[in-house]
């Protein structure tokens, strides 16, 4: 790059020179702006030989195949130009935005994907947007002498970028990007008090820390997921955090600190991460729609406070919960509920919900005794609640939901009253192999199986395939006063159909 001086019927102008591989296939077209309430005139030389082009904005086509150029913008004062957008320019090696005193308002040279550096110089401008994303940055992107920085700032797709250089500014973020680059141990962000909107860190394998510091804006997205996050997180200075927040798959992650915030969250994903001990958060009354914290070995305990939000997923499955998970406080829980593979998990308290399930899956736990459902009468779908060989028994109410799958197998129940879901149709397979059920429990399961599907609800209760084969003993003809082999012969038969 190169800044020089010429001198024109008396008049000293200043150049600033880049190089350019724009070819035949694309179109050159930068623009530049003046500060409000000034206008002058800017030149271009295309390094073609033609001399200089009058104008402020270009749309050019080179005739070549790709050769490097070198472009020079002459002006009289390049302190007197403001926005700059180069996007797209196939601009080669450093932009060296020097003698640009008041750069601001929009910066925007993204897909650049030969773009090395920018080297800019110190201005008081206010920014509403910086873009620099799909460039080549290298290294370093020292942004220390601009304070006016704010809004929408993206530098995102710099696969080469390590770090970036922040000077303090008190404007608004509404959008700071810097994902799928290659940011590198702890990236500040401290000296952002208005820090908000979307923030998007995720996808840089090597960061191990964000420090920020309090800043009351609302977060509508928080994303920093597959880093390399390292020890806690600390958001206890975000009071307005909500929306998207994303910090899955950081491995090394033990522990997230938040502040108390009333926004509403509609995603909240901490999965495969390496969180330990429990996990506050009743510091979040917004919390619902999707909840991940799956995949963490570590993870004893959730602690939640009341919402009134609708879930539409709630997963927490191979984890080390431990004892009773309170869920008394969503009384909108619905969807798909997954937490299998906790084998210290004795027990889950629900509360009223009238919200569908789709999917229960609470198998391979250590539920013990009675499991109580008797406050979902939205259950259906794919119900999964086998290998838990202390559970001795499930309590439902009253369904009229559509169930795929019903499998409680290898458990270590005895009578299961399924008459409240007769209402529901089962329309796939009924597990509950292998209980150790007595001939009594058998027979009068099979019992009211038949009644169900012959008098009850027999469009609902046909063409069934149940196992209750396994440790359950045969049924007979009068164990507990119910006869299971006449039941079992009218299941099987031509009206009910079942296998």
């Amino acid at each position: 790059m190169s800044r020089g001086t010429f001198r024109s019927k008396n008049k000293v102008g200043e150049t600033m020179s880049f190089q350019t591989d724009s070819s035949s296939g694309t179109t050159f077209d930068p623009t530049v702006t003046f500060l409000p309430g000034l206008s002058d005139r800017v030149s271009w030389d295309l390094g073609e030989g033609g001399g200089y082009i009058a104008d402020s904005s270009l749309s050019y086509t080179y005739p070549d195949t790709g050769t490097t150029k070198t472009v020079t913008l002459r002006t009289n004062k390049l302190s007197n130009l403001y926005t700059a957008t180069f996007a797209s320019s196939n601009i080669v090696g450093n932009l060296d935005m020097t003698g640009w005193d008041n750069l601001g308002l929009t910066f925007s040279i993204f897909g650049n994907p030969d773009l090395t550096g920018i080297t800019h110089t110190a201005s008081t401008q206010t920014f509403s947007t910086y873009q620099a994303n799909s460039c080549g940055l290298t290294g370093n992107h020292d942004m220390s002498m601009l304070p006016g920085l704010g809004g929408s700032f993206y530098i995102t797709s710099n696969p080469n970028l390590t770090s970036i250089t922040h000077t303090a500014s008190t404007e608004v973020f509404s959008q700071y990007q810097a994902y799928f680059c290659n940011l590198t141990g702890n990236h500040d962000l401290s000296m952002f008090p208005k820090l908000g909107g979307s923030v998007y860190l995720f996808n840089n394998s090597l960061l191990t820390g964000i420090t920020h510091t309090a800043s009351t804006e609302v977060f509508s997205q928080y994303q920093a997921q597959t880093c390399g996050l390292t020890g806690n997180h600390d958001m206890s200075m975000l009071p307005g955090l909500g929306g998207v927040f994303r910090i899955n798959s950081n491995s090394a992650l033990t522990s997230i600190t938040h502040a108390a915030s009333t926004e509403v969250f509609t995603q909240y994903y901490a999965y495969g991460c390496g969180l330990t001990g429990n996990h506050d958060m009743s510091m979040l009354p917004g919390l619902g729609g999707q909840f991940y914290i799956l995949s963490n070995p570590l993870l004893t305990g959730i602690t939640h406070t009341t919402s009134t939000e609708v879930f539409s997923q709630y997963r927490a499955e191979g984890c080390g919960l431990t004892g009773n998970h309170d869920m008394s406080m969503f009384p909108n829980l619905g969807g798909q509920f997954f937490i299998t593979s906790n084998s210290a998990l004795t027990g889950i308290t629900h509360t009223a919900s009238t919200e569908v399930f789709s999917v229960y899956y609470a198998y391979s736990c250590g539920l013990t005794g009675n499991h109580d459902m008797s406050m979902l009468p939205g259950l259906g779908g794919n119900f999964q609640i086998y290998s838990n060989s202390l559970l001795t028994g499930i309590t439902h109410t009253a369904s009229t939901e559509v169930f795929s799958v019903y499998n409680a197998s290898f458990c270590n129940l005895d009578y299961v009253n399924f008459l409240p879901l007769s209402g529901a149709t089962i329309n796939g397979y009924i597990g509950l192999q292998s209980n150790s059920m007595s001939v009594t429990d058998v027979n009068h399961i099979l019992v009211d199986f038949d009644n169900m599907s012959t008098n009850l609800n027999p469009a609902g209760w046909t063409g069934t395939t149940l196992d209750i084969s396994g440790t359950n003993a045969a049924p007979d003809s009068s164990s507990g006063g119910f006869d299971g082999i006449a039941a079992l012969s009218s299941l099987t038969g031509g009206t009910n159909n079942w296998t």
